[in-house]
């Protein structure tokens, strides 16, 4: 599409919506950009992609402000406009734009009305002829035009009073019409399925006395339901904002529960019918958990754990599926089954007992890969097993139309702090580094000086790393006031005693084991694989101080440091390195290399004995305290979800912390079911390798007759036999008269 580039800005929006008119009435759609593969939902809900008309003019607004503040407004991250358009002298033969902050203000309030009265042209057209695509490429303008109006007014400071206020009217604006487009996505969805899709004659004739389809299926209805709120639940990802496709697919499934929660509760099949409605029951039973998880934030709202303070709309799905699962108990369960149960008084049939704070009937019933039994005294989170938290932590980062990197964080953390455990080390770890030849040359006290180690061993002195600057800080500081070597390390090993408490707790869980399994010809320092990887950890720090120091030394043409020869450096070294250093007068770089190599023999003659042996029985002890503590994974974090927040946005600070959690989430959303394998939940039956880069969508054929891995109509083929006693034994708090309701149908 062909606009003019140059001129006064509200001839170019005017010109912008007349061709973007013009292609509309040619096409009968409206022309699309993705905005920015990286840039999809977050706090602002951006959309994925939005009218070709909403990113010209977004890129208008920007030369417009970079013209009044003569800077960037940091919207987009990389700007087209460069840096001589922002240079106030304007150079010879250019054209230099006049404006201010008023006149920016002015132009942007106009330019959004004009377009704002367009789309409201283009929405109404959509809606007369339900297309679709034509209202979810309006509803990606006005988002992504709502949040540039939003940027702006938080970096506008030098202007107040009506002009900012007018311009917080069109923001308004904006967002009312984001708003009541949702709205209207809704009711367009909703009408399709109460109109369409949830209507065949044949299989809701509940007083036909012939079975439908011989007996050999369930009813079309919950079929085609499942398809096709699969088939717009990626259509709502990859189209609209991600946070307003959660509002909107959650309305659709409780509006469309409603409908056959009411159906199927209420009708009275005949006996023929009678399977059916079971049947029906148990598929939507099954394909509901399947979807519930696209519109939680947390495993606790997919269980129904805690609801009190949840929204309206998971509270009411989960009371209508708790509806359907007593509809299909009190129906599905035999005559005997139910004689059983009720011979022994109605006030002992557990059925009628009040409800206890616990997961959900109905989703441990609709996912028995995950409870393999019913859990039994669940007031949070934790009460349940490591394996079944992290699974459904999973279920439901997995379903999420962007990633969830709080959530992640969560789920990474219980599964390092819950699996993470000394025998985890040694079944992972350890038993394929034992194999390697020479494995443990590097636990030899004589090896302390040595920089070249294997890379596994670099990674556990890393683990020591947030100390040493504090402690290099330190000891030099103290030799520098006149501290001898000797009380050097004293107050290296009084140092690690002090900030131990800060270690990560992974580091005395390796070197626990590492301590059982060093050769006898190998002694560590002190006899301790910890104070060998702490001492090692510090003489590494310590020497590349001492390097960094000498490489900022003043460099001679002939390239020669200084008149001194190797020999009289050697000397040196050697000087440092005895116990009657004098810091006083050397270099910083002189005296670190000093200490570093006195490290090498703090433990020869008994000299420090005491304080090691003092500071190892301090380590056990902490190891004691804090072991239960690390059983617990993120418990200890489930109920303040600020701190798991704060921790991400710490990560995502980084570039490092970007890129891995994105390769994090990436690596687990492709190789799930290689995860739920290793937690015992799969229902793959084929083993699985985590080695894929793109994991695919299933075919069509697979998502029309499966629930996931399980095929449709499993209650009618005898592949799933519900256990009929134990679900009666459940206690779900109905009255008598709710029970001889549904048993008198």
């Amino acid at each position: 599409m062909e606009v003019m580039e140059d001129g006064n800005l509200m001839d170019k929006v005017h010109i912008l919506i007349q061709r973007d008119m013009e292609y509309y009435k040619s096409n009968q759609t409206v022309l699309q950009e993705t905005i920015c593969p990286g840039i999809v939902g977050g706090k602002l809900d951006f959309p994925r992609s939005a009218s070709f008309a909403a990113m010209k003019l977004v890129l208008w607004w920007e030369e417009e402000y970079v013209a009044a503040y003569r800077r960037n407004s940091g919207f987009l991250q990389k700007c087209e406009i460069s840096e001589q358009n922002m240079d106030t002298s304007g150079g010879c033969g250019g054209i230099v734009k006049a404006s201010d902050p008023s006149k920016f203000v002015n132009l942007i309030n106009k330019s959004a009305e004009q377009l704002l009265e367009h789309l409201h042209i283009l929405t109404q057209e959509a809606l007369d002829h339900a297309d679709l695509t034509v209202l979810t490429g309006t509803i990606g303008a006005v988002a992504l035009l709502k949040n540039c109006l939003w940027f702006y007014l938080q970096s506008i400071n030098e202007i107040k009073g009506s002009q900012v206020e007018v311009l917080h009217e069109s923001y308004k604006k904006y967002q009312e019409m984001g708003e009541a487009l949702a709205e209207r996505l809704l009711d367009l969805h909703c009408r399709l399925l109460s109109l369409y899709i949830l209507q065949e004659a044949e299989s809701l004739d509940w007083e036909s006395q012939k079975p439908f389809c011989e007996s050999e299926r369930g009813s079309y209805v919950i079929q085609m339901w499942w398809l096709y709120m699969q088939g717009t639940k990626e259509d709502l990802w990859n189209t609209v904002p991600p946070k307003m496709a959660q509002r909107v697919f959650s309305g659709m499934l409780n509006e469309s529960l409603t409908i056959l929660t009411v159906r199927y509760t209420q009708s009275c099949p005949s006996e023929a019918r009678s399977k059916l409605l079971l049947v029906d029951i148990s598929n939507l039973l099954l394909c509901i958990a399947q979807l519930l998880p696209s519109i939680c934030d947390k495993a606790e709202e997919l269980i129904g754990l805690n609801l009190n303070n949840k929204s309206k709309i998971l509270r009411d799905i989960h009371t209508k599926c708790q509806e359907l699962l007593n509809c299909l108990i009190l129906r599905g369960a035999s005559l005997d089954i139910l004689q059983k149960v009720f011979r022994k008084g109605i006030e002992n049939v557990e059925l009628i007992k009040s409800k206890s704070a616990s997961p959900a009937s109905w989703i441990i019933f609709s996912l028995p890969h995950i409870f393999k039994n019913h859990p039994k005294n669940v007031q949070k989170m934790s009460d349940l097993s490591p394996d079944i938290i992290i699974a459904l932590e999973l279920t439901v980062l997995l379903a999420q139309p962007q990633p969830n990197w709080a959530q992640l964080l969560k789920v990474v953390t219980n599964v390092i702090l819950s699996i993470g455990n000394i025998d985890d080390y040694s079944d992972t770890l350890f038993s394929s580094i034992s194999h390697q030849p020479n494995w443990a040359k590097c636990f030899d006290r004589r090896h302390v000086w040595n920089q070249i180690r294997p890379p596994w061993y670099e990674a556990i002195l890393n683990l020591v790393t947030p100390l040493l600057p504090t402690i290099t800080r330190t000891v030099i500081n103290a030799i520098e006031t006149g501290a001898s070597m000797y009380q050097a390390m004293l107050i290296i090993l009084g140092c690690f005693s002090q900030l131990w408490d800060c270690v990560d707790h992974t580091l005395p869980k390796v070197s626990t084991l590492i301590q059982d399994l060093i050769p006898a010809d190998i002694t560590p320092m002190n006899h301790s694989a910890l104070i060998q990887i702490l001492i090692s950890a510090l003489y590494s720090e310590l020497l590349q101080q001492s390097e960094l120091t000498h490489n900022k030394q003043v460099k001679f043409a002939d390239g020669l440091n200084t008149p001194s020869t190797s020999k009289e450096q050697k000397n040196s070294a050697h000087k440092n390195s005895v116990s009657s250093f004098e810091g006083t007068f050397n270099s910083v770089g002189e005296i670190a290399l000093a200490i570093a190599e006195s490290l090498c023999s703090i433990d020869e003659d008994n000299k420090h004995t005491d304080q090691i042996e003092e500071f190892l029985e301090q380590v056990k002890e902490n190891m004691e305290m804090f072991d239960d503590c690390c059983r617990e994974g993120s418990s200890r974090v489930e109920g303040t979800e600020q701190i798991t927040e704060v921790l991400v946005s710490d990560i995502l600070m980084t570039t490092h912390g970007k890129k891995s959690l994105k390769t994090l989430h990436h690596f687990i959303k492709n190789n799930s079911e290689w995860f739920y394998q290793k937690l015992g939940v799969s229902e793959e039956t084929d083993a699985c390798v985590p080695n894929r880069v793109i994991s695919g969508p299933h075919p069509l054929l697979h998502t029309m007759f499966h629930i996931g891995y399980r095929p449709f109509d499993q209650l009618l083929t005898g592949t799933w036999q519900p256990n009929w006693t134990g679900l009666l034994q459940t206690p779900m708090g109905l009255s008598v008269d709710r029970v001889w309701a549904q048993i008198s149908l």
